[in-house]
């Protein structure tokens, strides 16, 4: 039941972002000027990833609802392509490349572009390729992910301004999406953050049975941690609702025993309601 729940709520949730995207793509110019954009993408994207993780992939994306709709829940994938295999790693760039491109010159004929080139990954290729090759959000979501990187970055380009160092923002994004994709790629994962909400596993209970890492959309490995630090973990929960050993649980960050006082797969489109209606307020104020 709980599940079924948490299901609806993210359908009703991607439903609306899928319907907001629509009308201001067709009533509101170009989304770049759209405040109301720049607001909910703040609040969910920037917000969301920083303190607690990738809440709007997971239950914002009105992309992940087309997906289920054309692809099903079962997550085909037409063509195999090995996690961080060389092929892997050399596709995820073209999402930072387009999330760079964003910044230097924006029109809305790429939002269809953009929305074909979803539907014919989804077709033909499978309703993973987006999320993890072509997605710009995503790309922005693991750069706000990866806290230290990100701040570092970001002081240098605040030291510079402050010196009367003109540096274009497109250039800004360029050198964090340098940054994001070389750490996606060779770390594999965002543990210098400060993101407080993570999947826990506890290794008491786990058989290694591998029904998690068969459900979770991006084949992450979750028997191999005690947390799960993944750059590609969105916290679905898929990994929570299909382990019948209880072995796994989201919440608050800590590993020790007893420390996780709040968690449960409620948890994330929780966080994604409050910050959504934070952003709302904003909106209207």
């Amino acid at each position: 039941m709980k599940a079924s729940i948490l299901d609806r709520l993210r359908d009703v949730l991607q439903l609306c972002s899928l319907c907001a995207v629509i009308v201001l793509a067709y009533n509101g110019g170009a989304l770049r000027d759209t405040e109301a954009i720049k607001v909910l993408l703040m609040m969910l994207v920037a917000v969301g990833n920083l303190f607690f993780g990738k809440l709007f992939c997971s239950n914002m994306c009105p992309l992940g609802l087309v997906q289920e709709w054309i692809a099903g829940k079962r997550r085909r994938e037409y063509i195999n392509i090995s996690r961080w295999s060389a092929t892997d790693k050399i596709l995820r760039c073209i999402k930072y490349i387009l999330l760079t491109v964003i910044f230097i010159d924006y029109h809305i004929f790429l939002l269809n572009v953009a929305v074909a080139i979803v539907v014919l990954s989804i077709l033909i290729v499978g309703n993973m390729f987006f999320c993890k090759y072509l997605c710009p959000i995503d790309a922005a979501s693991n750069i706000f992910r990866l806290t230290v990187t990100f701040m570092a970055i970001l002081l240098l380009y605040w030291g510079l301004y402050m010196a009367d160092i003109a540096v274009p923002l497109w250039m800004l994004v360029a050198v964090l999406s340098i940054a994001g994709y070389i750490q996606e790629t060779v770390l594999h994962k965002a543990e210098f953050n400060i993101s407080l909400l993570h999947v826990h596993r506890n290794p008491a209970n786990c058989t290694n049975c591998g029904e998690c890492v068969k459900a979770c959309p991006f084949g992450v490995d979750v028997p191999k941690v005690k947390r799960v630090t993944d750059i590609d973990c969105n916290l679905c929960g898929e990994c929570l609702r299909v382990c019948s050993q209880d072995a796994i649980k989201m919440g608050i960050c800590n590993t020790r025993p007893g420390q996780n006082r709040i968690r449960g797969v409620w948890f994330a489109p929780l966080i994604t309601l409050v910050l959504l209606a934070i952003a709302i307020w904003m909106i209207c104020r």
